[in-house]
């Protein structure tokens, strides 16, 4: 082992919230995985689109690979609307619409691997989703008549385990989506949880990352902070509520982590037509909540910076993307060293 941190090189999004939840690298470090579940339609392709978006923003030579195994990316988005809401460049954007085991594994591990070897930069591999991969002995069999116990968590199993060195060794991060279950653990359900996230034990491995996905309903997921709602009054249509909805907010939480905090939860807007927006908002909200931008009564303080009642910060952070970053640095600086505040700095000198 060397002495190279992979929370160093990770990949991100443009939500500084939902890149929060991961802790330290604030992302997912490049060789390692993160799998992400939540109701249907919930947005766990969005959120992956988000992540190859990024990629191609920030690393000019960098190929983001995408399984399709749900055989809808031709539906779902042209390349011309991915470039616009998500930046991806369609030219380091390779998309295989399959669900065959052979064709998703075998591929990762023999000549995607290959090309890696030869300098190829593959920074990231979306498999959306798991669950939608078929199992060997379905594969093979003649009818569905022709039932096999455990057959889709053995491929599962065996796929994942063949590619574990291909993406660690040629550091490919690793974005998968997976459907949910009814929870039938009546403890769990007394705990609360409902619903869980279809993955046999293997897969449950395999992961660093289990992040839940979802949209918030409620009316603040509607709204921004000024309670404006995402809706063009111009666009009607035969119902009695006027207007068209344009955006919503999507609801991210750390379910589990081996390498990272678990149970951050982190927020962003996301626009049909603009892809994240509002991200000021995010800032604001980790600032206050986590005491870099200081609160006393209504006067807000960070650095140098002074203001008088919320709404002036709202209108500093939604024109200064500068003071934005130093808030979200600031952050990520605190995640890094593990120093959080002054009791947290007086504790680490008396253990020194």
């Amino acid at each position: 082992m060397d002495d190279l941190d992979p929370h160093q090189n990770v990949i991100r999004t443009a939500s500084p919230s939902l890149n929060f939840t991961f802790g330290k690298g604030h992302g997912v470090p490049r060789g390692y995985s993160v799998l992400m579940a939540g109701p249907p339609k919930g947005g766990k392709s969005l959120v992956s689109n988000a992540y190859a978006g990024w990629i191609h923003q920030n690393d000019p030579t960098a190929i983001v690979i995408k399984f399709d195994t749900e055989l809808r990316s031709k539906v779902q988005s042209t390349k011309t609307e991915l470039a616009k809401i998500f930046g991806i460049d369609p030219k380091r954007y390779v998309i295989y619409e399959t669900n065959n085991p052979v064709e998703i594994f075998d591929r990762i591990e023999g000549p995607i691997a290959a090309t890696c070897q030869e300098g190829l930069n593959v920074a990231a591999i979306i498999i959306d989703s798991t669950n939608s991969i078929q199992g060997m002995g379905a594969m093979n069999a003649d009818t569905v008549e022709q039932q096999f116990v455990g057959d889709e968590a053995r491929t599962l199993g065996r796929g994942f385990k063949r590619i574990l060195i291909p993406i660690r060794r040629n550091n490919i991060a690793l974005i998968a989506t997976c459907q949910i279950r009814v929870e039938m653990d009546q403890l769990e359900i007394k705990r609360g949880n409902k619903l869980r996230m279809a993955l046999p034990f293997a897969l449950q491995h395999f992961g660093e990352y289990f992040m839940w996905v979802e949209p918030n309903r409620n009316v603040e997921g509607r709204t921004n902070l000024a309670g404006q709602s995402f809706t063009n009054e111009d666009l009607g249509d035969m119902s009695k509520a006027g207007g068209e909805n344009t955006g919503h907010k999507i609801k991210v939480t750390m379910k589990d982590s081996s390498c990272g905090p678990k149970g951050r939860v982190g927020e962003f807007t996301l626009d049909k037509r603009r892809g994240i927006i509002n991200t000021w908002e995010e800032v604001y909200i980790l600032g206050t909540k986590r005491n870099i931008i200081e609160q006393n009564g209504s006067i807000y303080t960070f650095a140098d910076k002074k203001w008088k009642g919320k709404e002036s910060v709202w209108a500093d952070l939604q024109k200064d993307s500068v003071l934005c970053k130093a808030i979200v640095d600031e952050l990520f600086k605190r995640d890094q060293t593990g120093v959080f505040d002054a009791a947290d700095l007086a504790a680490e000198s008396t253990d020194e």
